[in-house]
């Protein structure tokens, strides 16, 4: 499938998702395993979403003639790395803050004090795009198995699902 002249991006290289409000991030090991999963409840509001590949190439979505997702096409856009990682360290400041001022629900949902929980937040500050990306794939969790509703994630995982 072509789309305006780009090819769609369907192979297994790291893609991952940022929302545009720097609050959400989520990684994914292929295109095929971000079209293979769906949310069990859906961001109130929707989430706006910004797609980037590992080596900060922005990725807009294709669309089938349904308007169903069917893959991602690199954009014209030149890559930028350090502009993406800044906003994965974003997302994670702002997981430790929200963490910091809800230790009722981090306690509650995830039995971690608050102290605990963001000994186990990654440090994404002063890191590079690379190494971030090799830190929340340390921490992520495979697509579980179609029909069930396994969620292997860590806490800041669901947290940033649920928030």
């Amino acid at each position: 499938m072509t789309i305006s002249g780009s090819e769609v991006t369907t192979t297994s290289e790291t893609v991952f998702v940022i929302d545009v409000n720097d609050r959400f991030a989520h990684l994914f090991t292929s295109v095929k395993d971000l079209l293979g999963t769906h949310e069990a409840t859906h961001a109130d509001p929707p989430r706006g979403l910004d797609f980037f590949d590992q080596d900060g190439h922005r990725l807009a979505p294709a669309f089938d003639d349904k308007w169903q997702l069917t893959g991602l096409v690199k954009t014209n856009e030149k890559p930028d790395p350090a502009a993406v990682q800044a906003r994965l360290a974003t997302v994670f400041a702002f997981l430790a803050r929200y963490t910091a001022e809800h230790p009722t629900q981090i306690a509650d949902d995830f039995g971690l004090s608050v102290d605990e929980a963001l000994g186990e937040l990654p440090q994404l500050d002063g890191r590079t795009l690379a190494e971030s990306i090799a830190a929340l794939s340390a921490v992520t969790h495979a697509a579980p198995e179609p029909g069930t509703q396994e969620d292997s994630g860590s806490w800041f995982h669901n947290l940033m699902h649920n928030i």
